[in-house]
């Protein structure tokens, strides 16, 4: 039996944002009808009103907009060019929001209507603040494009709505650090750690009390009406991969295998791992992310012994947690706590 019908048509981003991504382009000299003719299909039909740009194409757009620019970093500079505009109806609810609190809770609340490749959460973890990215279908190797660009934005959008001139905080990414991340380093202001379990943005908790300069409770109700409207027409995705993750970590330090993940979520493990591979990944795959992102927390910023990660982390013994470590990073996890 299956909960949980799924079909990867639905994992869209609004194409909105493709006349945006056109511009960031030939503000380096590579023109639109390059950009159509490196993707092998012309561009107009998505940038019409109310467009949605499937997965698939997403995909095709980003690595030749990456291959044409020569710039992997291209992201940040995405993400940097997006103005509240650029988000529609949310954009606007968000900007006339009173707090910062009450904008985050609008944008997790309406954010599909912007795209439904990734899930926006948010929560507060101690003091600390949390947006958390999860990605609902395996963006593989443009999800740190997705990723950068949607933190580069809400990063400059923060700026413009709260009376400061730098955040602070802190930035963690579920995947390696990136070929040319050290030109983008030191233009940002709060710390980067790679290799994480979440992609995550981290601030003070006591700044969701901040006003935002352009606070408009008549405004942020009109604008959060029509997300309303425009939400009833977008059916949400399974958030399958969410779900693979959470069940995980429920069960840290004797990780489940993929037949006890099925059993939970009431379907055969041979149903769960066709939906994961329609998704792009796999068990294991996601297991061994998991287990990465938490080894790499555990390393850099607790006092836990590497036998108490390796315990932690499900393996029997320290030397095969050294040997998985090895495979993911390159360093042993002695090195890399000495030179984090």
């Amino acid at each position: 039996m299956t909960i949980l019908k799924m079909n990867t048509s639905e994992y869209f981003i609004s194409g909105e944002y493709l006349p945006l991504l056109i511009n960031v382009l030939e503000r380096r000299g590579i023109s639109e009808k390059a950009l159509a003719e490196a993707v092998g299909s012309p561009l107009e039909p998505w940038k019409q009103p109310g467009a949605r740009i499937p997965m698939e194409w997403f995909d095709k757009v980003v690595r030749r907009a990456v291959e044409l620019t020569g710039e992997p970093r291209l992201g940040w500079e995405f993400g940097a060019s997006m103005t509240l505009s650029t988000h529609g109806f949310l954009g606007y609810a968000a900007m006339s929001s009173e707090t910062l609190q009450d904008a985050i809770e609008l944008a997790v609340k309406f954010y599909r209507t912007r795209m439904t490749l990734i899930d926006l959460q948010f929560f507060i973890d101690g003091d600390m603040a949390v947006l958390q990215f999860e990605e609902l279908v395996s963006l593989n190797d443009v999800a740190p494009f997705a990723v950068e660009s949607l933190i580069s934005s809400f990063h400059f959008m923060g700026m413009k709505l709260l009376p400061i001139d730098q955040l602070d905080g802190e930035l963690r990414f579920a995947y390696p650090e990136p070929e040319g991340f050290d030109r983008v380093r030191k233009l940002i202001p709060v710390p980067c750690l790679f290799d994480c379990a979440y992609n995550q943005m981290r601030f003070p908790a006591w700044r969701l009390e901040q006003r935002l300069r352009f606070a408009d409770p008549r405004l942020a109700r009109m604008a959060a009406a029509q997300c309303e409207q425009e939400m009833s027409s977008i059916k949400a995705p399974p958030a399958l991969l969410g779900k693979v993750r959470r069940i995980i970590l429920a069960h840290s330090g004797r990780f489940p295998g993929v037949e006890d993940v099925a059993g939970e979520l009431h379907m055969s493990s041979r149903t769960l791992k066709r939906k994961l591979h329609q998704l792009g990944t796999s068990y294991q795959q996601i297991l061994d992310d998991l287990r990465k992102g938490l080894a790499v927390e555990y390393l850099s910023q607790s006092e836990r012994t590497v036998d108490d990660i390796a315990l932690l982390l499900g393996y029997s013994d320290a030397s095969n947690f050294a040997r998985a470590f090895r495979r993911w990073t390159g360093k042993s996890p002695t090195d890399y706590r000495e030179q984090g």
